[in-house]
Order: structure tokens, then C-alpha cells, then sequence
């Protein structure tokens, strides 16, 4: 396992991490499209933060003002897929207000985890911490 250091400090980037109970959370609200290291420190960090024993859950959350271009959503889909398998976590939830979750959900596949969409933090919460 790679220590802390390896792990992407989310405060040097536009996207930030907090974990709830045994959820973690990516939140990702002001992303109008990333410049392609946050993204890449991003996934990173789901990656390393997300195999660890205390994270049985994952959510991104995106503001309402993301727009993601198609291929970000293809991006997302196919790492985010690759991520997710990774990690060996059971949910792994996408939330906003628009779109957005929606179109990253139905790109996402991961053999062995629910995957879901939701228009509210404290409803995909929930789901995740069943």
C-alpha cells in the first residue's frame, strides 16, 4: 500500500475529499472541466484513499454549474469504471442537481458494486452507509 505522501493533497487542486463514517466523498462543485492533472490527482486519490479498510462507499459530487464535455464523460466512464473495480467498494454514488450524475452513472460500470445517481448529498449518503 502507498503511504500518505503518494496520495494526491486535495487542497492543491480544485476538488476536495472528506470522509463520512464509511463514506468517502470527492466533491467536485466547482468544476467547470478540469485541467487534466486535477482530474488525474482526483482519480488518484479515489484510488489510493478509496482501498482502504475504513471506506466502504464512495460519492463525487458536482455543482450545479458542471458541464462536462463528452469526452470527460467517456473519460470519467472508463477510468471511474477501472477506479471503482480498484478500490473493491459496494456503492459508489454520483450527485448533482442537473445532469451531470446521471450521465457519469450511465457510464460507469463496476462488476460487484451498485452504482447510482442523485439529486440530493443527504439521500445518496444514506444509500451508501446501507
Amino acid at each position: 500500500m502507498s503511504s500518505t505522501t503518494d496520495i494526491p493533497n486535495p487542497s492543491e487542486y480544485e476538488w476536495s475529499f472528506e470522509k463520512r463514517g464509511s463514506v468517502g466523498i470527492w466533491f467536485m462543485e466547482g468544476w467547470q472541466g478540469f485541467a487534466d492533472e486535477d482530474l488525474e490527482a482526483a482519480s488518484d486519490h479515489y484510488r489510493e484513499r478509496g482501498t482502504r479498510s475504513d471506506i466502504e462507499g464512495t460519492l463525487a459530487v458536482f455543482g450545479d454549474s458542471t458541464n462536462l464535455a463528452r469526452e470527460t464523460q467517456e473519460y470519467m466512464g472508463e477510468a471511474w469504471s477501472e477506479n471503482g473495480e480498484y478500490t473493491g467498494v459496494d456503492r459508489i454514488g454520483f450527485v448533482s442537481e442537473g445532469t451531470t450524475a446521471m450521465a457519469v452513472k450511465a457510464a460507469v460500470d463496476v462488476p460487484g458494486a451498485e452504482v447510482a445517481s442523485f439529486s440530493d448529498v443527504n439521500d445518496a449518503l444514506e444509500w451508501a452507509q446501507e
